[in-house]
């Protein structure tokens, strides 16, 4: 059988969720990411044959090439045997469509782009975070967290049920690295659901076989 192989960089949450649900599934598959050492990488030529858009992660096995974080997680699921990551139920299915809507609609921009990335890739003066652009999100944050925290009230995985769904697959990297900012970990001290639903998700083996290594100047550190 052809070997599957993801396009993009490690640390990215999207290329994270790829990987997760490639492990949940139980499907080897290879990380192509040296070349993405450069975002410039993702406008090259090469890279945009596979994502038009210049995203990231792109999907090749065999002779099909796809683009699109869900999309790569639904034909994982649809394509190898192996646990389910998307319901059966047609309730559970609407859940976890919505929820995938969400993630990407609102809570990506609100978390990821408007405070993630402003301490990954710092803009502000003297190198510092972007407050600007981080407080104008502060309102949608906390929005976004208590939406989160009330889906969870009533167990471990958004579209219910006992296993994680494509929808918390998405969650997963996004609440991790939120937790691990100033806004992020006030935030959800207070929203004991999503606290206890990100511990879950950070015990499965997909997370810990594929969370990023920690940059360059923080391995150095250690």
């Amino acid at each position: 059988m052809s070997e599957l192989i993801l396009y993009g960089a490690p640390m990215s949450t999207y290329v994270w969720s790829a990987r997760m649900a490639c492990v949940e599934k139980g499907v080897p598959h290879r990380l192509e990411s040296r070349r993405y050492r450069r975002m410039d990488a993702l406008q090259s030529p090469e890279h945009l044959a596979l994502h038009p858009f210049g995203k990231m992660p792109a999907m090749r096995h065999g002779d099909l090439v796809l683009y699109e974080t869900a999309a790569i997680c639904r034909y994982v699921d649809a394509a190898f045997d192996g646990p389910p990551l998307q319901p059966a139920e047609p309730a559970a299915v609407g859940r976890m469509e919505q929820w995938i809507g969400v993630l990407n609609a609102y809570v990506y921009d609100d978390l990821v782009r408007r405070c993630i990335l402003q301490y990954a890739f710092p803009s502000g003066p003297d190198g510092a975070p972007n407050r600007a652009v981080i407080d104008r999100a502060r309102a949608n944050m906390e929005r976004d967290i208590n939406v989160l925290d009330a889906a969870y009230a009533d167990g471990d995985f958004l579209a219910g049920g006992e296993v994680p769904t494509i929808a918390d697959l998405l969650a997963a990297p996004i609440l991790s690295y939120f937790a691990k900012t100033p806004e992020g970990e006030a935030l959800m001290a207070g929203a004991q659901n999503v606290s206890r639903a990100l511990t879950v998700l950070q015990a499965r083996p997909s997370f810990a076989e594929t969370t990023p290594p920690p940059p360059p100047s923080q391995a150095t550190a250690r």
